[in-house]
């Protein structure tokens, strides 16, 4: 901490109380004192602060004044809240314009300084986040694609070269690597970002609907059409259309999208009037499209009209560089979600994020770690954080490396040894956490490490 040298302003009019505090902080921190909220607004006008630690009753007025100030004059300052009287309107209020923490007297120091050091953490988590946000790629849209990884630059560098066409684009990805995010970043940069930005999901709608959606439909066409309704086609009219899941189209269906895109006009259900239609189709899909032609299931020309640019948005498994910066990223949303102030992750878990194959992808991955969050106890992530699903499930790539390194002409018993041995670290010796990985009982585990004399 002593090289971080973060500047704290402390705010208290009891100057025995501060003295104290101040006499703390300073092996730590550069501190600045004030006494009353005439003297912290000038100290926040000219200073660049860290931190402001204030006490809630002072002599011309209330600690939360400061904080409103800051508000007003845009100045981004985390708080933390120190009172001898607990109010819980002024703690409500605090909160909910923003203070990081509310600590009522007597305080503990060390708990005050780790609650320093979580919201100074936390806050350096936001603003590297604000700032990877600006680095990638000088995106001007507000589309979160978070990555740095060379697969993915690669990826926005094509997407923004595509963009400005009016070409119909076909996104390929396994589910949960951010196809949607693709199709929205394409949007944004494109000529069209002014006019109708449409979606949907051809794999969620009833087949017998699927049409009326897309294409309109006429009064009368079948029961229930009780009035004549625009599809998505005329609506997004010179916008953009976003085909999610495309490859769950059924074969009709695809016959009527093909005339579309051929033609450029729609005929609504019950209808023959041709109506005129103008719009840019951007697809995704996480199939092979290409084998679905071959096995009939999709139309080969259907297929040609949609990738005409084809984009494959890479699995988490081929982009682990990038899990640190999803990490920041998402666990300021979900501190500010869940009122929680995890700023750190272990080394053991970073270690298992980047081993472990990440089936489910992103999704997974923010699913997970939202868990996790949830249901911290501290401020830094640990093993024993891990959902139990997670150290139980094992990928078939993470299987052919397991295989791939086994070494012939080691004896079983030794490779059980390092095996628990191995786990047994990893879990930084939490013996039922390890017969939980292993699939044994603890009374198993106990016996094995007594047979192989482990320390």
């Amino acid at each position: 901490m002593k090289e971080n040298k973060k500047l704290i302003l402390l705010v208290e009019d009891n100057e025995v109380f501060r003295e104290a505090i101040v006499e703390v902080l300073k092996n730590f921190y550069s501190v600045l004192e004030a006494k009353n909220v005439t003297e912290a607004k000038e100290l926040i006008k000219n200073y660049s602060l860290d931190l402001v630690i204030s006490d809630l009753k002072l002599p011309d007025g209330n600690g939360i004044e400061i904080l409103e100030f800051t508000k007003e004059n845009n100045f981004s300052i985390p708080f933390i809240y120190l009172t001898g009287q607990p109010d819980v309107e002024s703690a409500v209020k605090a909160l909910k314009l923003g203070a990081w923490d509310y600590l009522v007297k007597p305080i503990e120091i060390e708990h005050l300084l780790k609650k320093i050091e979580s919201c100074l953490e936390n806050n350096f988590l936001k603003i590297e986040n604000q700032t990877l946000k600006k680095k990638i790629l000088e995106i001007k849209s507000e589309v979160k694609i978070i990555g740095n990884s060379t697969p993915i630059r690669k990826l926005l560098e094509k997407a923004k070269q595509l963009a400005p066409t009016d070409i119909s684009v076909l996104i390929e990805g396994e589910s949960g690597t951010g196809k949607e995010l693709i199709a929205d970043f394409i949007y944004e940069n494109s000529l069209r970002k002014d006019k109708m930005f449409l979606k949907i999901n051809c794999g969620a709608i009833v087949k017998t609907l699927l049409e009326s959606e897309l294409f309109g439909v006429v009064k009368g066409a079948y029961t229930g059409a009780d009035k004549d309704r625009a599809g998505i086609f005329e609506s997004a009219n010179q916008g953009t259309i976003f085909l999610d899941e495309v490859g769950e189209l059924d074969l009709e269906s695809q016959v009527r999208l093909l005339r579309v895109l051929e033609d450029k006009t729609v005929y609504r259900v019950g209808s023959t009037k041709p109506i005129p239609v103008d719009v840019r189709i951007i697809a995704a899909t996480n199939k092979n499209l290409l084998e679905e032609v071959s096995e009939n299931r999709f139309r080969e020309d259907l297929y040609y009209r949609l990738s005409v640019a084809k984009l494959i948005v890479p699995p988490l498994r081929e982009r682990k560089e990038d899990i640190l910066l999803l990490f920041n990223h998402f666990v300021v949303l979900f501190n500010e979600k869940y009122h929680k102030s995890v700023t750190k992750i272990s080394n053991d878990v970073l270690r298992f994020f980047q081993n472990y194959d990440w089936p489910g992808n992103i999704r997974q991955f923010r699913n997970i770690l939202e868990s996790m969050v949830i249901l911290s106890k501290d401020d830094t992530l640990t093993m024993e954080d891990l959902p139990e699903e997670l150290l139980k499930g094992h990928s078939p790539s993470l299987k052919k490396r397991l295989v791939d390194t086994i070494i012939p002409g080691i004896s079983l018993e030794e490779y059980e040894k390092a095996i628990i041995e191995k786990n047994l670290e990893f879990t930084n010796y939490n013996k039922e956490k390890t017969a939980s990985i292993l699939g044994i009982s603890s009374r198993t585990l106990y016996r094995k490490i007594d047979e192989y004399k482990l320390k």
